[in-house]
């Protein structure tokens, strides 16, 4: 089942950039199946982790190519990603303690994070780094050296 469907709205017009953020929908659905098909504990548990892991990378990786293209809102957006981060994590932490119910909160992380930081922030950087282009800074280059 499809909770979190990938439209042309959520582009970026970076190939790597928009790949990175489809894998994230897919994990997300992954987890969403989970959550419906009553999979156990350590199941939702894992693919959570695996989600959150993906997340982080995804993260530092921008932040590479922010710093290599001189970003100028570079503060301002890592600490919207490490916002962004400790709520999923925390997120995690309740739900393994037994505090929480993910479809709700997954709901609320995708509504932030999928919705407005791709839309709105992660769009406006690659229009950055797209205008402000210097000879030999690729974003996939950068993204795919930050690994």
């Amino acid at each position: 089942m499809t909770f979190a469907t990938w439209d042309d709205s959520f582009r970026t017009d970076d190939r790597f950039v928009d790949a990175q953020h489809q894998e994230l929908f897919r994990m997300v659905n992954d987890l969403y199946d989970a959550i419906v098909g009553g999979k156990g504990k350590e199941v939702l548990t894992s693919t959570l982790e695996n989600l959150i892991g993906y997340t982080v990378e995804h993260f530092e990786e921008e932040e590479c190519l922010m710093n290599e293209m001189h970003y100028p809102v570079l503060p301002r957006h890592h600490l919207r990603h490490k916002g962004l981060t400790d709520e999923v994590i925390d997120l995690a932490e309740e739900f393994r303690a037994g505090r929480a119910v993910l479809p709700i909160t997954l709901s609320h992380f995708l509504a932030n994070w999928l919705t407005d930081h791709i839309k709105k922030e992660e769009v406006a950087l690659i229009k950055y780094v797209q205008a402000h282009r210097t000879a030999g800074v690729d974003s996939s280059a950068v993204l795919a050296g930050a690994r």
